[in-house]
């Protein structure tokens, strides 16, 4: 993902800078022996996008724009201005199961390492 500032500096990007994406792109290509599959490649704007910029650089890079995406590897596409809303849901899932081990019989140590197997496991669900 990118930050604002670089969005922003993409946008305002001319043929040529584009241009010298796809070089870069290319580059890539010969030196690691992988190729982009283009026809497989998909990008997303904001919504305040002009269609000139989204018709520009979707003909020079060969891909289509398509709307928010959702979830990519569990995670939202696009991450609003609310980042507690957008990850609450680690935050719940952890809370579940803490709330779960309160019944059992854990020493302090135990519901910390209990809890570090449980934060762990949810990171590697979530980039699933």
């Amino acid at each position: 993902m990118l930050s604002v500032a670089e969005e922003r500096k993409m946008l305002t990007a001319t043929h040529e800078d584009w241009a010298n994406v796809v070089d870069i792109l290319r580059d890539y290509e010969e030196a690691s022996g992988q190729k982009i599959n283009f026809g497989k490649c998909s990008v997303s704007f904001e919504k305040r996008t002009s269609l000139e910029v989204l018709h520009r650089v979707g003909a020079l890079l060969h891909i289509n724009e398509v709307p928010n995406q959702g979830k990519y590897l569990g995670l939202p596409s696009h991450i609003g201005k609310s980042k507690k809303e957008v990850f609450g849901f680690i935050h719940g899932r952890v809370d579940d199961k803490i709330k779960g081990w309160k019944g059992k019989l854990l020493s302090q140590a135990g519901r910390e390492v209990m809890l570090k197997s449980i934060t762990s496991s949810i990171q590697n669900y979530v980039m699933n």
